[in-house]
């Protein structure tokens, strides 16, 4: 049973044992509970150590889970605090598309993002309000930070297309954007290996965030179309494409 310090839920989890990307598991066993109403919306997850001593994971592993939760917008990481399940709608993948994401199906997750995120861009240029704009700028800023540093920066980058979907101001298409942040999370690692990968990613985001800043839907969509087709060759290059 997972505890917390206030209103502790009372629900039941199995003991994960260590393979690849074990991080990904646990927030995805918490996300399971959070779905099911093990915990609920406004509720303060359980602690670190309670998390370590019933998945029998490492400290590191359990705050890159819920840092993962918290990009997601399915937890709110509160300064001093800890963590709480967000008020917000938690997206349910369908079993089809849960399929296909854990074969790795690459070239159909560009298909179909391309056919979606274009359109999610045009729409964020048109309903897009200051907090967004602000939201996605700060974002902007941490993928800069952590660039100069010399530091992974696969977690702002899925972010930033969960942003603009957000933006779009359409649960549908929000729901399917969060729904492969972690995919996107996962994979980014390998692009980043690529000789001045990381560099056009963040300038080809910061043009992308300019037109819909600048409440221009046609540029917006135009240029998430070229970024995509650009990360396609991209994952060409990795020989990623399947």
């Amino acid at each position: 049973m997972l505890e917390s310090t206030a209103n502790p839920p009372q629900i039941t989890v199995e003991r994960i044992e260590p393979r690849p990307r074990l991080s990904a598991s646990v927030a995805e066993q918490l996300l399971s509970e959070i779905r099911r109403g093990g915990l609920a919306p406004g509720t303060r997850m359980p602690s670190e150590r309670s998390l370590m001593e019933l998945l029998g994971v490492g400290r590191s592993t359990v705050r890159e889970a819920i840092n993962r939760l918290a990009m997601l917008g399915v937890v709110e990481v509160k300064q001093g605090q800890g963590a709480f399940v967000s008020s917000g709608s938690i997206y349910v993948t369908a079993p089809e598309m849960a399929t296909a994401l854990e074969r790795g199906v690459t070239r159909d997750l560009l298909e179909a993002r391309l056919a979606l995120e274009v359109e999610t861009a045009r729409l964020a240029a048109l309903r897009r309000t200051s907090e967004h704009i602000s939201a996605i700028a700060s974002l902007l800023a941490r993928h800069r930070t952590l660039l100069d540093q010399g530091e992974p920066a696969a977690v702002p980058s899925a972010a930033f297309h969960v942003h603009v979907a957000e933006a779009a101001g359409n649960d549908v298409l929000a729901g399917f954007i969060a729904s492969i942040a972690s995919m996107l999370v996962d994979r980014g690692p390998i692009l980043e290996q690529i000789d001045g990968y990381r560099e056009w990613e963040l300038e080809d985001h910061a043009l992308l965030f300019d037109a819909i800043e600048r409440q221009d839907p046609e540029l917006s969509a135009t240029r998430m179309r070229s970024h995509l087709e650009q990360v396609a060759e991209y994952y060409d290059l990795r020989n990623l494409l399947d």
